[in-house]
């Protein structure tokens, strides 16, 4: 009997055990799932223009560079037009005017309604050479509706996967995420971002884009569809501006402001990410030039230059305390710090932390960690008499601000 007892309870242990095993197994699994699903992954080729609506002189001439130049073939999907617009102009000899006016001489169209027409060798004909596409603005559950999951689809792909660059703005910015961003209006009178259908092209994973998004006083609707889809990265894209996304990075172009919803909130005024703070309904701005790492989804810091050694006599030649404003509100420091040079900002009594800055060239430093150039200044005798912060340094020609150098 007592045999009998003690190997029964040997065998609920070892249920037990594994049950635990198990458990831990899952959790993991799970873990593992809800990490991948925290990523935003975009093309490996290519690259995409999406626009909040309408085009400045500047995001038209990036599309048209990276399309090819004179040599670019364009395609134009005017789908998400509504029938009036698309009766108005059956062959598209106004649209095409004006793509001529942007420099594209080889445009061709592409339209159904007809899923099974979308879904045929013979119409996707004019992507198999096209080094650029563009998708028009109006509705665009219209675009979804014809071309998501059909040869169409494939083939937009193979475009990205051959080095083309695919663009749109308004509808045809919210198409290109993996989550299709509504934004219409209701009949009382409010903006639904989540949509019916709910599926893009995916040309960023794990996306929803947003269009119009300030003027239109957008900015508040993401968190209804993250509540619910809290996987998802949350874009909202105001007029006259777009993201023009590169592998695994975006950098904002335009006249005005793009909206982050990551669950962390970001400012340059100190130069953080802030993944502290509790509390609901977190976004943050990124402006023109500023970039961004979907995989990461944090702002993309300006860590791809490599440092300069300097000497530990050099080191202490670039020491001193510099009143940087008049107000008195601010107090720079450079200080050595385990052997690293650093730079302290005292604002009245709060004492920040110290940031490791790296010598460029001569006079010049940079923050991996901020879009800040320190640049310093001598006098006649080349002593060194205090610095300037920039958040831009023109490097082989080129704007440095957050790039990485083209070697």
């Amino acid at each position: 009997m007592t045999v009998i007892k003690l190997t029964f309870r040997i065998l609920k242990a070892l249920s037990v055990f594994l049950l635990l095993i198990s458990v831990i197994s899952c959790q993991k699994s799970e873990s593992k799932s809800n990490t991948t699903k925290s990523h935003s992954i975009g093309p490996k080729n290519g690259a995409l223009m999406i626009g909040g609506g309408g085009m400045t002189d500047e995001m038209w001439q990036v599309f048209y560079d990276l399309a090819g130049k004179k040599s670019a073939k364009l395609v134009v999907i005017p789908t998400a037009f509504d029938e009036n617009s698309i009766n108005y102009d059956p062959e598209f000899k106004i649209l095409e005017r004006q793509f001529k006016a942007r420099g594209f001489d080889d445009i061709q169209f592409m339209h159904t309604r007809d899923t099974l027409v979308a879904d045929s060798d013979e119409f996707i004909q004019p992507l198999k050479s096209a080094t650029a596409v563009w998708l028009t603005g109006g509705r665009q559950h219209r675009t979804a509706d014809t071309y998501v999951n059909t040869l169409t689809h494939a083939e937009l792909n193979k475009v990205l996967e051959r080095g083309g660059i695919i663009g749109g703005h308004s509808a045809g910015a919210s198409i290109q995420g993996s989550y299709l961003a509504r934004g219409g209006r209701d009949l009382n009178g409010s903006y639904r971002i989540i949509s019916n259908p709910e599926i893009g092209f995916g040309f960023v994973t794990n996306s929803a884009f947003d269009q119009h998004h300030l003027e239109r006083n957008r900015h508040y609707d993401m968190f209804d569809l993250l509540k619910i889809r809290p996987e998802l990265l949350g874009v909202g894209i105001d007029q006259n501006t777009a993201v023009l996304v590169q592998g695994n990075e975006f950098e904002v172009i335009g006249d005005k402001y793009v909206a982050i919803y990551d669950g962390t909130f970001w400012s340059n005024y100190f130069n953080e990410i802030d993944t502290l703070k509790s509390g609901e309904n977190k976004f943050y701005f990124l402006k023109n030039g500023d970039k961004y790492n979907l995989k990461e989804r944090r702002v993309q810091r300006n860590k791809f230059l490599k440092p300069k050694t300097i000497t530990s006599a050099e080191q202490k030649e670039y020491l001193g305390t510099y009143l940087f404003e008049k107000s008195k509100v601010f107090w720079n420091n450079i200080v050595i710090d385990n052997d690293t040079l650093k730079f302290q900002v005292v604002r009245r009594n709060i004492v920040r932390d110290p940031i490791p800055i790296y010598a460029y060239e001569k006079d010049l430093f940079y923050d991996t960690d901020a879009e800040f150039w320190f640049h310093f200044k001598r006098d006649s005798l080349g002593n060194i008499i205090g610095f300037d912060k920039k958040n831009h340094q023109f490097i082989g020609g080129l704007n440095q601000k957050f790039n990485k150098v083209v070697e």
